[in-house]
């Protein structure tokens, strides 16, 4: 379990520095008076991993992710230090006050790992394979929810009859699952027929934001 805290922690230590660094060449051009900004691709590829690990960290719900994502941008320098701040914050809610499930921690790894290997597949023109990846993932996925909030279950059971007992008991709500349902529907197509790789792309890109959201965000809890 410490292990995993400590990954996590190095993780939020990396983009700090790297933050740190951007914030420092910000700083030499605020007061330097110069009109040249931060090139905006390094900015936003830091964000981008800032966003990333926070979500995956606390959850797209969770007030770390929301002030991070919604925080109303003054300049890049000033910016920055709030930035900073709050990975700076999020990093010490890690070390002091949460901890890992681990079970659920290494189920989430191997489901955005298979969701991974999907994308590579639909990289080689392997759309079928694709497809039976994210079918069997998406599966596992609504398994594990079953799991996690200890309801009952048929290992029998299709993903269509357990994204339904889910939602009705409002795990899902009526949006979630009818997009559960329309994605289940045509990958079970896609195993057999060829499904456009910008569609395979919009349910990769999908199934990633449920798992984070329906799982990734339960991996670390209040202590």
């Amino acid at each position: 379990m410490q292990d995993n805290v400590k990954k996590v922690v190095d993780l939020f230590t990396k983009v700090i520095k790297q933050g740190e660094e951007i914030k420092e060449t910000c700083k030499r051009l605020y007061f330097s008076g110069d009109k040249k900004t931060v090139p905006p691709q390094t900015f936003e590829a830091w964000k981008t991993n800032c966003l990333s690990l926070l979500k995956s960290t606390f959850g797209a719900s969770s007030p770390q992710y929301d002030r991070f994502a919604n925080l109303k941008f003054f300049d890049y320098y000033n910016s920055m230090q709030i930035f900073l701040g709050i990975l700076k914050g999020s990093r010490e809610d890690v070390e002091k006050g949460y901890f890992f499930h681990k079970d659920l921690m290494l189920s989430v790894n191997i489901y955005d790992s298979l969701i991974s290997r999907a994308g590579v597949s639909v990289d080689n023109d392997q759309g079928e394979k694709a497809a039976v990846i994210l079918e069997i993932t998406l599966q596992e996925i609504l398994t594990k929810i079953c799991e996690n909030k200890k309801i009952k279950y048929n290992r029998e059971e299709d993903t269509q009859a357990l994204a339904e007992k889910l939602a009705s008991i409002g795990v899902l709500n009526d949006d979630i699952h009818s997009q559960v349902k329309r994605y289940a529907e045509r990958l079970e197509q896609g195993a057999a027929d060829s499904i456009p790789t910008a569609e395979l792309a919009e349910i990769i890109q999908w199934l990633r934001d449920f798992l984070n959201d329906y799982l990734g965000s339960r991996i670390i809890i209040l202590n």
